[in-house]
């Protein structure tokens, strides 16, 4: 018992010895690790000491790392900076010095630091993509076939020239892939045609029908399904379409309207049409820019060079702004 009371004594003596170092500023730690140790005699003490010793330690772990500031010499300082504890000084009047060198190392100090804060992680699979034309062309049979598989769930419908291409492969499983993504690609397009139609049998006069037919056959057009005499033939139903429309007098838009017309006739090499669409143009836009492309297009269909001289001449004469696509135009025939 009286070993217990006197252990019990040496440990106040210990902690109180303890918070006089710490007053002094000698045990750098605070008190409350000092009170958590007085109700753990003994254990309490030697971790405490335990952790002083540690964190000493990572104290001279972080003065090792220490990285001295570029300063200037006294001599070439352009303003006067004050020193105190924090040699921090601001970037403005740090970059005012008068060393160049010094400046320079701040400025790379500076970059060193953005670079630093950047993480760019490695995108192996960046690195791996390459043109679906190319991949197609691969000697592993098991990426060709993954590949088309993948183009079919990424939505078909965005790879009609590559799915062509895939058509030709020497893999057939590859060719039946893409066959099959083109047929179903066209089977969407063959039942928005359907209920199309089945809307405009109706009877009912609506200009969203002949609007949602209007976008259906530019989206058919453009889509890559289409080549030779098929692809003349929704040409040929597109700009009848356009005609009737701008047929109607109240109808919305009508110098796009237009200008569709014009080129989808010159696709055709339809100069009679194309001619018509000239002189409803000339009506109302007579000085517009595009007029004078499609007059020279249509005096080309029609292999009039005496046509194209005189409008170059009307072009010119008028001192007309030119953009780019009729600056060339009218270069390349006055050579």
């Amino acid at each position: 018992m009286h070993y217990i009371i006197l252990i019990f004594i040496i440990h106040i003596l210990v902690i109180l010895i303890l918070c006089l170092l710490r007053f002094l500023k000698i045990l750098k730690c605070d008190y409350i690790n000092i009170f958590v140790a007085f109700f753990v005699p003994l254990f309490g003490v030697i971790m405490l000491l335990r952790k002083r010793y540690s964190d000493r330690h990572s104290e001279r772990e972080s003065e090792k790392l220490d990285v001295t500031r570029p300063m200037a010499e006294e001599e070439k300082k352009s303003i006067p900076v004050e020193t105190d504890e924090n040699p921090v000084v601001p970037l403005s009047e740090a970059l005012a010095l008068n060393d160049s060198y010094t400046r320079r190392d701040i400025m790379m100090d500076i970059l060193y630091s953005v670079n630093k804060s950047i993480i760019v992680d490695d995108d192996e699979i960046k690195e791996k993509v390459v043109p679906l034309e190319e991949a197609l062309v691969v000697n592993d049979m098991t990426i060709r076939r993954k590949l088309i598989i993948d183009v079919l769930y990424a939505g078909a419908g965005d790879y009609v020239a590559q799915l062509n291409d895939a058509k030709e492969n020497k893999d057939t499983e590859v060719v039946h892939y893409a066959a099959t993504a083109l047929a179903e690609i066209q089977k969407d397009f063959d039942l928005k045609f359907q209920e199309i139609m089945t809307r405009k049998a109706s009877g009912i006069e609506d200009p969203e029908i002949d609007n949602d037919y209007q976008y259906l056959l530019e989206s058919y057009i453009a889509s890559g399904l289409l080549e030779g005499n098929a692809l003349k033939n929704q040409l040929r139903i597109y700009t009848r379409l356009l005609d009737e429309k701008l047929k109607k007098s109240n109808i919305k838009g009508r110098w796009t309207l237009l200008n569709k017309k014009a080129h989808t006739d010159l696709r055709l090499r339809d100069s009679e049409e194309l001619d018509k669409d000239i002189e409803l143009m000339l009506k109302r836009w007579p000085e517009h820019e595009n007029v004078y492309i499609y007059r020279i297009q249509s005096a080309i269909l029609k292999r009039d060079s005496a046509a194209i001289k005189r409008l170059i001449s009307e072009i010119r004469l008028k001192n007309k702004y030119m953009s780019s696509d009729l600056r060339s135009m009218v270069q390349y025939w006055e050579t």
